[in-house]
């Protein structure tokens, strides 16, 4: 069902310019797409009405799309109360230091990053963010699971408060960013970080001259995501690696919580993608190395569907709260990984690509 029509002027239309619009047929795969959901309520950012989305009839694929069309200024006022304006956190104390201390010493152990000053205790707790799935990703999810590339130079689309480009930084990564959000962007030049606004593919960046291309929970705000995914493949280098964190369209949270899952946050959710059409997208890219995986880390995404299915406000609630969802998601995610309500896409271009 259409939910906007383009204002006319007499008989001689004058037609807004749609910046997204849902096809017919899925972007992934080419599969005809059917109603899925019907009546979806905006009840995280509250903007107004009821929206339904239509899902891929390829079950190997079944991505999902916002049914609308919609103008980049319609687009733009549904983030007028977004949350991505908060301070980021550039010091920690007490028991998040020793946290904080023993990922860093995981990571320079695993991922090659530079050794941290560390006690004995801490480098022993280290050692269980190995055996342990939530302490693992935890940790390998502050650098995008990426490997430490000297210098290496890595963007990241869609950067909020800019809190993963100063660790970035901090830990050797040579970055710059890319927001749609004037606020984002103000925010991260006071922080002395190069930045640019609007769409990455609008930006400077030569063919084969980034080393990383990150984004969390971005894909799914994009008109195009296959176009994307395109863009990012030819600015790599070659051996560069993309990541892309996004809510999971076939996971067991989403097949139970239906209009309430949080993950479908409608209308800012343009799309909702899953393993399979992820996979398709990055193929369809020229990406050869192609890994996908579900993390356990989408304990807030199951909290905030049942205070959605309850009415009730969503938000942080007390630690007690918190933990308990998260070890619902590492259950999820150890019994069954790829129905993880947050999945990721790792890709890296090969290195003897040539155009």
């Amino acid at each position: 069902m259409e939910r906007f029509v383009n204002s006319k002027a007499g008989a001689g239309a004058i037609v807004a310019d749609f910046i997204y619009s849902r096809p017919e047929r899925c972007d992934a795969c080419g599969t005809e797409l059917h109603p899925w959901l019907s009546g979806v309520r905006d009840r995280v950012y509250g903007v107004d009405g009821q929206w339904d989305m239509y899902r891929c009839g390829n079950g190997a694929c079944a991505a999902a799309y916002l049914d609308a069309r919609l103008t980049g200024e319609q687009l733009g006022s549904f983030y007028a109360t977004y949350s991505t304006h908060s301070d980021p956190v550039l010091a920690v104390s007490g028991v998040k230091r020793g946290f904080r201390q023993a990922i860093d010493w995981f990571l320079h152990r695993n991922l090659g990053y530079r050794r941290p000053e560390a006690s004995t205790a801490t480098s022993i707790l280290a050692r269980f963010f190995s055996v342990v799935p939530l302490l693992r990703h935890t940790a390998l999810s502050r650098v995008f699971w990426l490997p430490h590339v000297a210098k290496g130079k890595l963007v990241e689309i869609g950067f909020g408060n800019a809190q993963t480009l100063l660790q970035m930084r901090e830990l050797g990564w040579d970055v710059e960013g890319v927001e749609f959000d004037t606020i984002c962007v103000v925010n991260a030049r006071t922080l002395g970080l190069r930045v640019g606004e609007g769409d990455f593919r609008a930006q400077n960046y030569a063919d084969g001259s980034l080393d990383a291309v990150v984004g969390s929970h971005v894909i799914e705000h994009v008109p195009d995501p296959g176009e994307l995914i395109a863009a990012i493949h030819d600015k790599l280098a070659p051996g560069g690696r993309m990541v892309l964190i996004t809510p999971n369209g076939k996971s067991l949270g989403c097949r139970f919580m239906g209009v309430d899952w949080r993950g479908l946050e409608t209308p800012r959710h343009l799309t909702i993608q899953t393993p399979g059409s992820l996979i398709r997208h990055a193929e369809r890219a020229g990406f050869r190395t192609i890994k996908i995986f579900g993390t356990p880390l989408g304990g807030g995404i199951l909290q905030q569907s049942v205070q959605i299915r309850r009415r009730k406000p969503t938000g942080p609630t007390g630690r007690l709260a918190q933990f308990f969802w998260a070890i619902i998601a590492s259950t999820v995610h150890l019994v069954r990984a790829d129905a993880s309500d947050e999945i990721v896409l790792f890709c890296e271009k090969s290195r003897q690509y040539s155009p």
